[in-house]
């Protein structure tokens, strides 16, 4: 007996709108710290091997977890309730980091630091239309 997968990247039209709504933020989310992680990272200086490893080993590490996160995200729009549970966890710890960095360095006025804000509020919200009552009677039906 085999498992069939289908990959769906947005919920269907019998999807609550509270979920369609924060799986697109989560899909943005992904894209600006896709954005942000290129920006960030920028031409790796390749003068010694020992900084070609580390290149090569934090390139390994930031696809690993893109796509771990382009794979929760399609899981959650598939109706999963463990992709709920991880989104809702991971998007509690990106709010308790945020927060961390907040009090502990203040909050500058450089662009990256605004757009990554920004994006966590966001994030904020959809976890919040995750947690409706609507949502979580659809995700709990969808189990099988």
């Amino acid at each position: 007996m085999r498992a069939k997968t289908k990959f769906s990247f947005f919920p269907g039209n019998n999807t609550p709108k509270s979920v369609r709504a924060a799986v697109a933020v989560y899909w943005i989310a992904f894209s600006v710290f896709f954005v942000r992680i290129g920006l960030g990272v920028g031409v790796p200086p390749f003068s010694t091997p020992r900084e070609v490893e580390a290149s090569i080993t934090a390139f390994g590490l930031l696809s690993a977890i893109l796509i771990f996160y382009a794979f929760t995200i399609m899981r959650l729009s598939a109706g999963k309730l463990w992709a709920r549970n991880v989104t809702l966890f991971l998007t509690a710890f990106f709010i308790m980091t945020i927060l961390y960095r907040l009090f502990a360095d203040g909050l500058s006025s450089e662009q990256n630091n605004v757009v990554g804000l920004i994006s966590v509020a966001a994030e904020t919200v959809a976890g919040l239309f995750l947690l409706t009552s609507e949502s979580t009677t659809w995700f709990k039906s969808k189990i099988e």
